[in-house]
């Protein structure tokens, strides 16, 4: 019986990547088209938009199997990732700061993040 409940949580980190990756490239493809027809704060602020509700959906539904998507789970949700986003500013400034590369910064804070990302989604967004 123990084995059900590790496939269990293997199972679900494991969706949460494949989601992961699959909104970062609808993300992404999004930005670059809109790049080559929109101001650039337009481009990014709209494929933050987009991020943030196909994840909403995709962790919620796929992958914690959440069953009312309401929106108090979303103003969760959007806290969330205000607070990401935060981080993940506010870490590639410090970097910088002391002489890092912005995006060497920017790949190592991905690990961190993600798994920031997954216990908090799981723990207290969709709980």
């Amino acid at each position: 019986m123990p084995k059900i409940g590790i496939f269990k949580i293997e199972r679900k980190q494991n969706l949460f990547l494949g989601y992961g990756i699959l909104n970062f490239l609808i993300t992404n493809i999004f930005l670059q088209f809109s790049l080559l027809i929109m101001p650039t704060i337009l481009a990014t602020v709209l494929s933050q938009f987009i991020n943030l509700i196909i994840g909403f959906y995709l962790y919620g539904k796929k992958v914690f199997e959440y069953r009312s998507l309401n929106n108090l789970v979303f103003k969760k949700y959007l806290f969330l990732a205000i607070i990401l986003w935060f981080l993940n500013f506010s870490f590639i400034q410090i970097f910088f700061n002391f002489g890092v590369n912005k995006n060497i910064t920017a790949i190592f804070l991905i690990p961190p993040l993600v798994i920031i990302s997954y216990f908090s989604q799981k723990n207290f967004v969709f709980r």
